[in-house]
């Protein structure tokens, strides 16, 4: 598959706030590597994107990601329950990264035992959503270099 060979890194947003993706879209504009292919709302596009069906069915306009940036908090299907569907999902590949603005320990607890690789409390300004960005792109080319 010609997406293996390249180290791009194609990133899926699941944030109800369109305020905190306008942060994520400039905290990733300038990357070389990374590419933002979307934003949904809420966990049931989540999951209706990553299974590829409805709106999302065609993969060259919605390619899947290799990245999900996952809200906890959402409307209907929250992130907790996306997590919980991901588990009984075979995407090898997928690295999920909780963006959340609970700094609860408990909701950071029970994500990563639910399967998320990382969790982040969400950047307030856009100098700490470019470092993070940064940190992120550098990790995933790495991993894409490096997999196992």
């Amino acid at each position: 598959m010609a997406r293996a060979e390249t180290s791009e890194v194609l990133v899926l947003a699941a944030d109800d706030s369109a305020d905190d993706y306008v942060l994520i879209e400039q905290g990733f504009r300038n990357r070389e590597q990374i590419r933002l292919v979307g934003r949904v709302e809420d966990g049931a596009a989540v999951i209706a994107y990553l299974k590829g069906e409805g709106l999302y069915a065609d993969r060259q306009k919605f390619p899947f990601p290799d990245l999900l940036l996952l809200d906890l908090k959402m409307p209907g299907v929250d992130g907790f329950e996306v997590l919980r569907w991901l588990q009984t999902q075979s995407f090898p590949e997928l690295v999920v990264m909780v963006l959340s603005g609970s700094e609860r320990r408990e909701d950071m607890t029970l994500a990563l035992q639910l399967g998320a690789h990382y969790y982040q409390t969400k950047q307030i300004d856009l100098a700490q959503q470019i470092k993070m960005s940064n940190l992120v792109e550098q990790y995933m080319v790495r991993q894409r270099r490096n997999p196992g």
